[in-house]
């Protein structure tokens, strides 16, 4: 009888366990923000490629979105925002007008490239001039990891990735 009391009530503890782990395992996802404030110019090769990374820095832990609750971090937040000032300066074109696509890859974990989402204002294909700036702003925010090996990939690790501008003149 005593066996019998033992063994339930390791399973209870083991149950309790197993439930702890899975109701939200990937609520200390640390992904922040480091390159905020870039200025990127273009020339005459028309494309451009910054790369921006998300580690330790003052903006906050980024967790999955509608999770800043489920969060151990002292500072959740569910998304991060660089901020790029494009600059297309190629005097063969003074003054014309193009368009610049925005696009993001390069993603140096392949589980966090599928959890991230990437956000462009104003949208690729937007409208630029020689000569004249243009803030673009990046919003990234984290699907909530499938499961505890997709989280386990992707906790605390230094993730970076490319934001790559190609300005097309007008024909």
């Amino acid at each position: 009888m005593r066996q019998k009391k033992l063994v339930i009530g390791l399973l209870v503890m083991l149950a309790l366990v197993v439930s702890s782990f899975t109701y939200a395992y990937w609520s200390s996802v640390d992904l922040n923000d480091t390159a905020t404030g870039a200025s990127v110019t273009i020339g005459e090769g028309r494309t451009a490629t910054v790369t921006a990374a998300l580690t330790a820095s003052g903006s906050g832990t980024l967790v999955p979105t509608g999770e800043v609750g489920n969060s151990v971090s002292s500072s959740p937040v569910t998304s991060l925002v660089y901020t790029f000032t494009v600059d297309w300066d190629d005097n063969a074109y003074t003054g014309l007008g193009g368009t610049v696509a925005i696009s993001a890859g390069n993603v140096s974990n392949a589980t966090a490239a599928g959890l991230l989402n990437f956000a462009f204002s104003p949208v690729s294909g937007s409208a630029i001039t020689e000569g004249t700036q243009l803030e673009v702003t990046v919003t990234v925010t984290l699907t909530a990891p499938a499961n505890v090996t997709d989280y386990n990939a992707i906790i605390n690790d230094a993730v970076t990735f490319d934001i790559t501008f190609t300005v097309t003149p007008n024909a």
